[in-house]
This record gives C-alpha cells, sequence and structure tokens, in this order.
C-alpha cells in the first residue's frame, strides 16, 4: 500500500473517532413484559425475605445494561420464580417458588438516572396541594418539586388523601412560592420519582 493509501486510512480512523461514529443509540424506555432470569420469572416474598420490588426491577434493568427502572406492574401467584437472594437489590438471582409472590409482571427500563422521594417536604412539611381548589395540580407540585431539587422532570407521583398540614405552592402552573397550611381532604404526594438531566 502506499504512503498516500496509508494517510488515507488514517485520517478515516481519525475522523470516525474524533466525530463520535458509533452504533445507533438504542431506544429507551424498553417496557419488559413477564421479565425472567434464569429461565424463571421474576418476582419477591419482600418483606418476608429478599429485596422490595423496587429494588428487583431497578437490579433487572442494571443486569440488562439500562440505568434505572421507570415503572413496574405486580400481580400476586403461586409460582417457581427467580428473585434476589439479599436486600437493596444486592446479592445473587437464585430461584424458588412459593404461593403469595409478588411477580413483577412488567418492568419499564430507562437509561435516564431517577431519584425516588418517599414522603418528600418542603420546609418540614409534607408536599400536597388542594387543587382545584386552590394552588397547583399534583403533577404541576411534583415537577416543581423535582426542578426544585436539581432535576430536570417529574416521571411519576403516588398521592394519597389525608387531613394534615403540608407544604403547597401558593400559586398555578407550579410558579409561587412554597407556603405551608393545614386542611383536611389534602391530596398528599406520597412518593416522588425524578429524572435527573
Amino acid at each position: 500500500m502506499s504512503q498516500q493509501g496509508v494517510r488515507l486510512s488514517s485520517c478515516l480512523v481519525f475522523l470516525f473517532v474524533v466525530l463520535g461514529f458509533s452504533l445507533p443509540a438504542r431506544a429507551t424506555p424498553v417496557t419488559y413484559s413477564s421479565p425472567m432470569v434464569n429461565g424463571y420469572y421474576v418476582g419477591t416474598l419482600y418483606p418476608a425475605t429478599g429485596s422490595s420490588a423496587d429494588d428487583t426491577a431497578r437490579r433487572f434493568c442494571q443486569d440488562n445494561g439500562y440505568v434505572s427502572a421507570l415503572k413496574y406492574a405486580t400481580s400476586i401467584r403461586s409460582t417457581a420464580y427467580s428473585f434476589i437472594n439479599g436486600t437493596g437489590g444486592v446479592g445473587p438471582w437464585s430461584t424458588t417458588g412459593n404461593a403469595n409472590v409478588t411477580m413483577l409482571d412488567a418492568i419499564t427500563c430507562d437509561d435516564v438516572p431517577i431519584t425516588t422521594y418517599s414522603s418528600p417536604m418542603v420546609n418540614g412539611y409534607y408536599v400536597g396541594t388542594l387543587y382545584p381548589a386552590t394552588g397547583s395540580s399534583a403533577a404541576d407540585t411534583a415537577r416543581r418539586f423535582c426542578q426544585d431539587n436539581g432535576h430536570a422532570s417529574s416521571q411519576g407521583y403516588t398521592t394519597s388523601i389525608r387531613s394534615t398540614a403540608y407544604s403547597f405552592i401558593n400559586g398555578t402552573g407550579g410558579v409561587g412560592p412554597w407556603s405551608v397550611t393545614g386542611n383536611s381532604n389534602v391530596t398528599m404526594l406520597d412518593t416522588l420519582i425524578c429524572a435527573s438531566p
């Protein structure tokens, strides 16, 4: 091969590396229906033993090359299943069979890092809303909480109706200062899932 051919080949390799030539990015999020490990469906007996459904879903996603589990669906069944033989999603996958197993029927995995806030608080009070009577909706409140804590967006939340003192956004659309009040029949945000940028 001539000197020019070697230089041309070297230039092309250099351009591919510099320009970030890579395989197409995978589409995320991805949902696994009836997820399996070692030929068995994924489940947990938590809190009796093993890891929670949250930790099991996260570990399943990480074992499949994703950053996090966005959501999952469960059912109670009696079957043989794969579970994490340890707490917090740490430990080997093992197989057993039991009655009344929490089976993970579907797991949605993504490459976006998420943070879950259980019983989120602002100014020392749990987060809630009286929307539509006043303030911002639960979705706007969740988004604002996530953004105030350095995240890009809210990926989901759970709510319950309670009578308590709470922090709320004193304005509509998630705009306004956080304030504190107490009311009956408040929509409280029990869990918030925030996505990082």
